[in-house]
Parts: structure tokens; C-alpha cells; sequence
């Protein structure tokens, strides 16, 4: 029996799904005679490189060509389909890498077309072919007969030799839209007469990501095992996947911090035969969905946790285990996360306040003289300015002249330093724009520590926390 992905091939350029602006390049380059004698074909796997590859084929060599479609009946475009027209060459580079394949090719390239107008050769996964034989190739790409097309189909360009590629055109295949994925499906579906509902049809196209080839694939896979009543769950089940209401279920529970449930769903993802690599696919496809569509970004924290138990679980023979683990590490990390930053929010308000009940006795000690305009300056930052300009300035001394300012900070708020050195000309701009005055200002960094600092860092981080320097 033949397989839906063979079956359902498509025979000429009308027929593609999809990559609409290659099917117009190549029937605008036959019906004006200009096709190039070498492209790349770069793309996803599924995407319609080597069918298209050989369309153009038959199109070339078409006894009975109506514009630039072929007609499909001659013997030229059987004996293609069949794979054994004599000018038409294909070669899985996969399998026959070398340069001996190369030489080959570099042989009868000259020779005359045995059947056909056009000599073709598909060179499929061209960039497995070896440094030898692209050397070889580029020879041949170099002084081309004029009877000669190349078609070099990869799924990685970049691994193909820059002088290859100058020589070439390359046609970029983009991934098949999931609505156009969807129609084919329900075609073959018709034909087939597999009774599929809406909702398996789309699972099944998310899942191909892109490709037709493996959209057919995975139907047909579920249509055997579902005796072509096809449901979501068939192809959920056929494919590991576990239920959209699961994976709710999991993030609910990770949100409430329910550690036993988060383990009741683990076992149940085990014991059910999912996989686990698919089941945390799925958690993270959720996360991104959730920040697309919605602009839920309450779960984004997750997403590197998630990846490293997806890493660790790889190759280990006891997923559970690793995967038990890296929920619990998961919601400890979320609380801690929680924890801290709520209270060094709250120790940070609390200093804030402090500093601001204290700036003007602090300030009076190394002012050479009033700066009420200051004072303003600092108010306006907190209140509708940048909070953390606000707070790095009420860590600094200040001193001002008659023209300038000076912004003294002690080495260990360094980090302080730093933040309003970049926010120098901003500053200096906020001052004139908003109360009409003209100073430079000095952002100095003092080689001196003092108590007062070590003891506002006690404060907000707690008597264990450490300074490095550079």
C-alpha cells in the first residue's frame, strides 16, 4: 500500500501547497526561458524541496508542456515519476557523500540528453556531501553546459561552502502555514474518507510544525490506529501527548505552590506511557502561548527551569526521578524568588523612606551650601521620574558649586557609581528641561568605605551578604 505522503505528492506546480513565491519564480523562469543551470533549495524538512525539484524536472523535459506546467501523460514525465528517466538524476547526498559520486556526475555532464531536452541532477541533503566533493562540484558549477540544471536541496545552507553558494540561486522554502496544512488534510481526508473532526486535524498540523510531509505522515499514522474515526485524543494518544486540561492543571498547582498534586500529575504523565520530553514540550509551548496571545507573563520565570530538566532528562534512564526533582527545585526556586524579591522590595521602601527622613541632616555635613533646587530634584525623580536614578542618587554626597555639581559616591556603592555615571547627560538635561538650570555634574568614586554603607547593606541583604570587586 502506498503511504499518503507518496500518494498525495504533488504532480505539478499548481498543485504545491504553500510556497507560492517559488511557484511563481519557476513558471514566470520556464514560460520565459530563463532558468538558472544551478539553485539551492534551503528550507525545513517537508516543505516541498524535492517534489518541487521534480516538477521543474518534468516541466523542463515535457514533450507536451502546456505553459510551464507539465502535462503528467507523456513518456518523459512517467518515466520521471517512476524514477527512471535517464537525464533526470537524483542523489541522497546522506548516503553517497564522496567525491567519487561527484566525479561521476562530472563525467557524463557533458555528454548529450539521452531522452529528454534538459539534463538534471537533485543532489538531496547537499550539505552531508564531503570538502572533496563540493571541491569537485564547484568545478563543474564553474563552466556549466547549457543543457544542464543543478538542484541542490539542504536543510542546512549554512554547512554548504560559500564559493558553492556564489555560483548558485538560492530559493528559500518557508515553513507551510498551519491553515494551508489543515485544507491539504481535510482533502486527503475526503478522499481517503477518513472521518476527522476540526480539532484533531489542527493538533495534528501544530505537530508537524511546518511540514506536509509529516502532517501526512502523523495522519495516517492516527487513521491506523483509530480505524479512521479520528478525534483529538486519537491523535493525542497516538502521538504521547497529554490533555490541554493537564498541562492547565500543571501551571494552576505550580502557581499555588501544591507540591503533592504537581507530583499526583508527574505520576500520571508516567504511568499513562507519555513521554516526558513531549510533556514538558507541551508545558513550554503553554508558557509561550500564554505570553503571545495574552500577555501572561506570570509563568516566564519558568521557562529556564523547564529547559534544564529537559536537558537533564535526555539521556537518563530514570526520568521520573530527574523530573520529580526539577518540579520540586522548580517551586522552591519560585518561592525563594518570591521571597527575596518581596523583601528586598519591602527593605528597599523602608530605606528609601529612611533616606528620605535623613537626607537633609546627611547632606548639610558636606554641602558648601544650600541646594534647595536639589532637594527638588530628587522629589521630582521619585515621584515621577526614574525610581532607580532616585535611589542611586540619595546614596551620594553631594557638593555643589555655582556651575557644577558633584555626586561623590563610596567605593562599595560602586554599582550606584556606575548606574549615574550613564545617567550623566540625562541628568543634566532633567535639571535645565525641568527647573530651567545649566550645571555639570561630576560623578566621582571614593576609594573610602563607610560604616553607614556596610550598615544599609546589612539592612537590605541581611549580615551574610558579600562585596566583590572587580
Amino acid at each position: 500500500m502506498e503511504t499518503l505522503y507518496r500518494k498525495y505528492r504533488p504532480k505539478k506546480f499548481s498543485e504545491i501547497v504553500g510556497q507560492k513565491h517559488v511557484k511563481t519564480l519557476f513558471i514566470n523562469s520556464i514560460k520565459n526561458n530563463n532558468v538558472s543551470h544551478a539553485y539551492i533549495f534551503a528550507g525545513p524538512r517537508g516543505t516541498g524541496k524535492t517534489t518541487i525539484a521534480r516538477i521543474l524536472s518534468k516541466s523542463l523535459n515535457c514533450e507536451n508542456r502546456k505553459d510551464a506546467e507539465p502535462c503528467n501523460v507523456c513518456n518523459s514525465c512517467i518515466s520521471i515519476d517512476k524514477g527512471n528517466f535517464m537525464d533526470v538524476l537524483e542523489i541522497d547526498a546522506a548516503s553517497n557523500r564522496g567525491i567519487d559520486e561527484i566525479r561521476k556526475i562530472r563525467e557524463t555532464v557533458g555528454y548529450h540528453t539521452a531522452q529528454g531536452k534538459y539534463k538534471v541532477y537533485i543532489i538531496d541533503e547537499a550539505h552531508m556531501l564531503t570538502r572533496e566533493a563540493f571541491n569537485a562540484l564547484l568545478k563543474t558549477l564553474e563552466e556549466p553546459p547549457s543543457n544542464v540544471v543543478f538542484i541542490l536541496a539542504t536543510t542546512n545552507p549554512e554547512k554548504i561552502p560559500q564559493t558553492i553558494i556564489s555560483r548558485c540561486q538560492v530559493i528559500d522554502f518557508k515553513n507551510i502555514p498551519l491553515k494551508d496544512i489543515v485544507d491539504r488534510l481535510e482533502f486527503v481526508c475526503q478522499k481517503e474518507k477518513f472521518n476527522a473532526t476540526k480539532d484533531a486535524l489542527i493538533e495534528i498540523a501544530k505537530r508537524a510544525k511546518g511540514g506536509l510531509r509529516d502532517a501526512l505522515t502523523i495522519l495516517e499514522q492516527v487513521a491506523k490506529s483509530s480505524k479512521n474515526n479520528i478525534d483529538i485524543n486519537d491523535v493525542r494518544n497516538t502521538l504521547g501527548l497529554v490533555s490541554e486540561e493537564l498541562i492547565d492543571n500543571l501551571l494552576k498547582n505550580i502557581k499555588e505552590g501544591n507540591i503533592i498534586n504537581i507530583l499526583k500529575i508527574i505520576d500520571e504523565v508516567y504511568y499513562s506511557g507519555r513521554d516526558f520530553e513531549t510533556f514538558l514540550f507541551q508545558t513550554i509551548e503553554k508558557i509561550l502561548l500564554l505570553i503571545e496571545e495574552n500577555n501572561n507573563t506570570e509563568f516566564i520565570n519558568l521557562l529556564k527551569p523547564l529547559s534544564d530538566i529537559l536537558k537533564d532528562i535526555k539521556y537518563s534512564e530514570e526520568k521520573i526521578i530527574l523530573v520529580k526533582l526539577g518540579f520540586l527545585n522548580l517551586i522552591n526556586f519560585k518561592e525563594n524568588n518570591n521571597k527575596t524579591t518581596n523583601k528586598v522590595l519591602e527593605n528597599i521602601k523602608k530605606e528609601s523612606e529612611k533616606i528620605e527622613e535623613n537626607i537633609e541632616s546627611e547632606k548639610t555635613e558636606v554641602m558648601e551650601k544650600d541646594i534647595p533646587k536639589f532637594d527638588e530634584v530628587l522629589e521630582d525623580l521619585k515621584i515621577n521620574g526614574d525610581l532607580s536614578l532616585y535611589i542611586g542618587l540619595s546614596f551620594a554626597k553631594i557638593q555643589e558649586g555655582s556651575d557644577k555639581i558633584k555626586l561623590i559616591f563610596p567605593y562599595s556603592k560602586k554599582l550606584h557609581f556606575e548606574l549615574i555615571k550613564d545617567k550623566k547627560s540625562f541628568l543634566e538635561q532633567y535639571i535645565k528641561r525641568k527647573f530651567g538650570i545649566t550645571k555639570e555634574i561630576e560623578v566621582i568614586l571614593s576609594n573610602s568605605t563607610e560604616d553607614e554603607t556596610l550598615k544599609k547593606l546589612s539592612f537590605l541583604f541581611g549580615k551574610n551578604y558579600k562585596i566583590e570587586g572587580d
